[in-house]
């Protein structure tokens, strides 16, 4: 098994950029999101910030249950 498996799993990090693509909207829409509390980030300094993949699809799918 090769150590850079391209497969996500739900330990893969997302950059902020990166779940913004995903989910259609800004950055900006992002870190609005943090300070609701809809998204927990990972902080390893002041500049680098990432999201679980699975919270992110915990996220998706509670969204996708009713809420707007």
């Amino acid at each position: 098994m090769s150590t850079k498996d391209p497969t996500p799993t739900n330990e893969t990090l997302l950059s902020r950029r990166d779940v913004a693509k995903r989910q259609g909207v800004s950055t900006e829409t992002i870190k609005r999101r943090e300070r609701a509390g809809l998204l927990h980030p990972l902080r390893f300094n002041s500049r680098l910030i990432r999201y679980r993949l699975a919270d992110v699809e915990a996220m998706e799918k509670q969204a996708e249950g009713g809420q707007e």
